[in-house]
């Protein structure tokens, strides 16, 4: 059954730019396309040359199965995604996923898609695995006590139900951020930590059916225990950015440092939360 993030939608595109590059992300969506029982369409807002180019691309990746091509220019590459995606298409793409200090942006055209698409984008870093060593088993949702990074749990739980996969709630815990936190509170700050995951994962499962688990990371460095804890079969839900006072762990550059590190497709979405 379709949940209501996978609901209404068709197919999966894959935006290319003649590069490479973008081709990592071709057998990705591949495998993704066929565990949510998607079309797949490449895509391109290039020239009218690149359709024989994407046809050697999908012949050489995806040999055998039946790929849609299509080329739909636009004054900027942003615009011809965003309109080829309409309301029922899903979106992988590649990006770089520089870690310059600009904000956390991903990538200027995977950064733009985010922004304007209004929903879930898997985006596929430059240290994605050719052939990684197992589909998805959990879907790992970071979350750090903001409503911003919280947004994200609907999205995991519908990912989860569509992949009939388990659903895991993590926080990560920098130990000087702990120290800070434990001296101006009573009681154990860990605690207090792996209470507010339990009830957030206890209440996905209610609402999707899924099974649904937490865990609280220790170390200094979020987007590498995020990226560890997900290994090489889990695929990550996140938001592109965080906020500053409450939030603990989501600068933009987490969820960049994330997509740049991992191994497997980040989901990332740039919820509207005020």
């Amino acid at each position: 059954m379709r949940t209501p993030a996978m609901a209404g939608m068709k197919e999966l595109i894959v935006p290319l730019d003649g590069s490479e590059a973008s081709v990592r992300s071709v057998p990705v969506a591949g495998r993704l396309a066929t565990r949510l029982g998607l079309g797949l369409r490449l895509f391109s807002a290039g020239a009218h040359e690149a359709a024989s180019w994407m046809q050697d691309v999908a012949e050489r990746h995806l040999p055998g199965r039946d790929v849609a091509v299509d080329i739909a220019p636009a004054e900027t590459p942003v615009d011809a995604i965003v309109a080829a995606a309409g309301d029922d298409r899903l979106v992988c793409m590649s990006t770089a996923a520089a870690l310059r200090p600009h904000r956390g942006h991903v990538g200027s055209v995977a950064e733009g898609v985010v922004r304007q698409l209004g929903r879930p984008v898997f985006l596929v870093g430059p240290q994605m695995e050719p052939h990684p060593g197992a589909n998805t088993q959990r879907v790992i949702v970071p979350v750090d006590g903001s409503e911003l990074s919280e947004a994200s749990l609907d999205v995991g739980g519908d990912l989860a139900r569509a992949l009939e996969v388990p659903v895991w709630i993590i926080t990560s815990v920098g130990h000087k951020k702990e120290t800070a936190a434990r001296s101006g509170m009573h009681g154990d700050f860990t605690a207090a930590e792996s209470g507010h995951v339990w009830n957030l994962a206890n209440d996905l499962k209610k609402q999707f059916g899924v099974d649904a688990q937490y865990e609280v990371l220790h170390g200094d460095d979020p987007a590498k225990a995020i990226v560890d804890f997900a290994g090489d079969d889990g695929t990550i839900v996140m938001t592109t950015h965080g906020r500053s006072g409450l939030s603990r762990i989501f600068g933009g550059s987490i969820s960049t440092a994330v997509v740049a590190h991992s191994p497997r497709a980040v989901m990332v979405w740039r919820p509207e939360v005020e």
